[in-house]
């Protein structure tokens, strides 16, 4: 009940930010219409869409058991790993910018054992190597950049954008992991502006605990460049998970009915990974208002016979099917966290006691 309370507030806005985003959407398009689209939807098709999404879940939190394991007294279980990778998507879906899944699975690392600077360091190569998947994909995806942007002169300045901020997100946090000088000159700035009056003190004790972050960054990423079959392979399962991922949008036009062929699956991942990519830097949880806009606008491009509300129908399916149903299933895995980390600690608090009782008698 604790974690619920405090995780209410945003899941209250989360819901604000939706309600919005659909009103908006249907008032744009015919109701009626999206209405007669979706009766019509083909669930054989729907049902290689979830199955992709599967296979994203298995894939994405690869490089969190693969760093985790350590011959150390701090090494992560393959259960533990998943469990804390799978948490993100619903604390990212809550946050602007999908900024809060990070902090929480640190948070998370912390509650089973694992020290802040070592969850830290884990989080920030899984979120490093997740960065250098999407920028060699946005790469790769430029081959398309004349066919889906044909037409739509605005998706050249946003696709453009959404690859520069990518890239640029993934040089500063490499820098922080990798260069002593960035990392001083960003411990000096951020005891700079926690020390101020303005503050009174109470931000303060937060200067040692980004500065453990930085050191635990720097700690896990040098012992990486000792393990670069675990990159390699790390770098391999997310661009794959990535791409199952990115695939989705290619199901659902054929849960549609629209006239897609094998050969279009490359042009249609292109499309998500630009759609996702330039909208990354909209504040909204899940870049919710932007992304829509964003994912309708390259569908339309894409398949000019297609009307506004086929493309919003397509566009919602997705919507619900890689945003609201991945963070049920997140929200889902969190509880289950709860409990077993729960467990757990009743368990050691059990041995305590009758250690002590033997120790008594």
């Amino acid at each position: 009940m604790k974690n619920l309370k405090k995780i209410l507030p945003k899941l209250i806005f989360f819901l604000v930010i939706s309600i919005v985003v659909l009103i908006v959407l249907f008032s744009l398009n015919d109701i009626e219409e999206i209405g007669k689209v979706l009766q019509n939807v083909q669930w054989r098709w729907l049902s290689f869409c979830f199955l992709f999404l599967l296979f994203y879940l298995l894939f994405n939190p690869v490089p969190l058991v693969l760093l985790g394991h350590s011959k150390t007294n701090e090494s992560v279980s393959t259960l533990d790993s998943y469990m804390i990778g799978t948490i993100e998507y619903f604390f990212n879906g809550l946050t602007p910018f999908s900024s809060g899944g990070q902090p929480f699975q640190i948070y998370s690392y912390k509650k089973i054992g694992v020290s802040l600077s070592r969850g830290s360091g884990l989080i920030l190569m899984n979120f490093v190597i997740n960065q250098i998947a999407i920028v060699i994909l946005c790469l790769c995806s430029l081959f398309f950049f004349n066919t889906l942007t044909q037409g739509v002169p605005h998706l050249i300045v946003m696709i453009l954008v959404g690859l520069f901020i990518n890239i640029l997100i993934l040089t500063i946090f490499c820098s922080v992991g990798i260069s002593k000088t960035i990392r001083n000159l960003l411990n000096r700035i951020v005891r700079f502006f926690l020390t101020r009056k303005m503050f009174k003190g109470k931000l303060e004790k937060y200067i040692s605990v980004f500065e453990e972050y930085c050191q635990g960054a720097q700690n896990t990423f040098k012992s990486l460049f000792g393990m670069k079959l675990k990159f390699l392979i790390s770098l391999l399962a997310k661009l794959i998970g990535l791409i199952c991922y990115y695939m989705i949008p290619f199901f659902i036009l054929l849960a549609l009915d629209i006239e897609v062929k094998a050969k279009d699956i490359a042009l249609i991942t292109a499309m998500t990974t630009f759609a996702i990519a330039m909208t990354c830097y909209i504040p909204t949880p899940g870049a919710s208002g932007g992304i829509e806009f964003a994912f309708q606008s390259l569908f339309v491009t894409l398949i000019p016979a297609m009307t506004s509300s086929v493309a919003a129908s397509g566009m919602l399916i997705w919507r619900l099917i890689t945003y609201y149903f991945l963070m049920f299933v997140s929200l889902i895995c969190y509880f289950i966290f709860e409990q077993v980390i729960a467990r757990r600690h009743r368990k050691i608090k059990k041995e305590q006691n009758l250690n002590q009782e033997e120790c008594i008698e």
